[in-house]
């Protein structure tokens, strides 16, 4: 109710629609409550080429926060209910189902077959077999929240544990004995601070402060001590490797460095990660569990909204910007140009992503081989620290990813020759990816080499991913992007 309020749309049990209500509003985290005087765009999208609106809809699914109890989940139904009486004047009637339900509804679709899937939230672990409604496991496993409660110790705020790995990077694993036993302890979050001073000799870091060594050597522990307890989760269900991958879902798995560590200590077993492994997948997953359909085809992530050309141009001239307007083709050739003198360019192209992870819908791309793309990233359009890691895009057919598959940025591939030693996140992009990220990563590689391209999301600091067209022009005008490639419209600030 509080937080991470998304909307999906189902028509003869396939996803026609889905997408977060942050990307609308444009402000991170957006709940119920936040949009009682305002309604919801994400719904107002859903329901725009639904006969009748709201009241077109067969039924309505509801899916309650993990630790919600059954008076809880009536008490959101009843809000849920209101909320759409007040700004739509119809409810249908509202279901619920439950968080774990629909994460592996959502995963099962996602993966396309059927998958054995293990959820690791913040206080609790769930496996379940393929085939089966039933939890082979399903216990209290408070890891996750032992992990993010100690990473509030070195400045991160809540939900970003996969930071860690970022500042996991520059340190040493020096801590991990002593934070296996605060975590047995079960030491109060309130406690740790103290508890992880005794441990490290440092005080609690401030956001602002400057990192030191100690800092980077409790995000390493950490990390050490995620990796271990999820691998020994892993191990003590999987008796035997399974013939199909293990879907791996809950926030937590957007670490690479964990879904490494997991690749490397069962080799035998495959894994995959979905393109949103976090709680927005809920507002998918309910709806697939509710009606008890899947798609025919793999679920693909860009499932929000698309803008033909008469819209853009007719957004583009509103908003008097001077653009020109090219081929396909054409634009990729202007894109190379730009990339390849050290310019970073904004892509926009076709349905927006579903999830936290910029796949080439909404992306801002830089080339990796010069020296401060990182730098220029992180100064003129994220304003993150230093020590933050891009990811880096290539195409699948690409002999140096073989035996690699991240589609969604869930793993990491050495490339020295651009990134040194450190291990990089990697997205492998296929021919079949509508945002023609692979076309523009052939034509880079053919003009200059590069096989790659840095991947970051199209948004300006502290903002969700660009949605819109005109959310995509104003992350142009006020950031240090060079280009904005908007459906083949190129804008330009020379």
């Amino acid at each position: 109710m509080d937080s991470g309020f998304a909307v999906s749309l189902l028509q003869d049990g396939e996803v026609v629609f889905a997408i977060e209500e942050d990307k609308l509003r444009r402000f991170k985290g957006l709940g119920f409550k936040d949009l009682e005087t305002t309604g919801s765009r994400a719904i107002d999208h859903a329901i725009s080429t639904v006969s009748g609106g709201m009241a077109g809809l067969d039924a309505i699914v509801y899916v309650p926060p993990i630790q919600a109890d059954a008076n809880t989940s009536q008490r959101h139904v009843s809000y849920v209910s209101g909320f759409l009486v007040r700004h739509y004047g119809v409810a249908p009637e509202v279901s619920t189902v439950g968080h774990v339900e629909a994460h592996l509804a959502f995963e099962r679709a996602a993966q396309g077959s059927a998958v054995d899937v293990l959820m690791v939230g913040r206080t609790r672990a769930v496996y379940s077999p393929r085939g089966s409604s039933a939890y082979e496991l399903d216990i209290d496993f408070r890891v996750v929240s032992f992990v993010e409660s100690c990473s509030r110790f070195i400045g991160l705020e809540r939900g970003r544990i996969h930071h860690l790995e970022n500042i996991a990077r520059f340190g040493e694993a020096r801590f991990i004995e002593g934070l296996r036993g605060l975590l047995e302890a079960g030491v109060e979050s309130e406690k740790l601070p103290t508890a992880l001073s005794e441990v490290t000799g440092a005080c609690r870091r401030r956001p602002d402060d400057t990192l030191e060594k100690v800092h980077y050597d409790l995000a390493a522990s950490l990390c050490e001590v995620l990796s271990h307890e999820i691998v020994s989760l892993l191990r003590s269900v999987l008796k035997q490797p399974s013939q199909s991958p293990v879907a791996l879902c809950g926030g937590v798995f957007q670490s690479w460095r964990l879904n490494d560590a997991i690749a490397v200590a069962i080799p035998e077993q495959s894994f995959a990660v979905s393109f949103a492994p976090g709680n927005p997948a809920c507002a998918i997953g309910g709806p697939l569990s509710f009606t008890g359909s899947g798609p025919a085809e793999s679920l693909s992530p860009f499932l929000g909204p698309n803008y033909d050309r008469n819209a853009v141009k007719a957004i583009l001239d509103n908003c008097k910007a001077r653009y020109a307007f090219h081929s396909h083709q054409e634009a990729i050739d202007l894109s190379c140009e730009a990339l390849e003198a050290g310019k970073m360019v904004g892509w926009f192209s076709g349905r927006c992503e579903f999830g936290y992870r910029a796949l080439g819908a909404r992306s801002v791309f830089a080339n990796p081989a010069n020296t401060y793309a990182s730098d220029n990233l992180s100064s003129y359009l994220k304003k993150r620290p230093s020590y933050f890691a891009y990811a880096a895009a290539m195409n699948d057919e690409d002999l140096a990813n073989k035996g690699i598959r991240s589609r969604y940025l869930s793993r990491s591939t050495h490339l020295p020759e651009y990134f040194g030693e450190s291990p990089v996140r990697l997205q492998t992009v296929s021919k079949s990816e509508p945002s023609g990220l692979h076309d523009l990563l052939d034509a880079f590689q053919k003009k200059t080499g590069v096989p790659a391209l840095l991947n970051t999301s199209l948004n300006y600091f502290g903002e969700p991913i660009a949605c819109t067209p005109r959310d995509a022009l104003k992350t142009f005008y006020a950031s240090g992007l060079d280009m904005l490639v908007l459906e083949d419209f190129v804008l330009t600030k020379s």
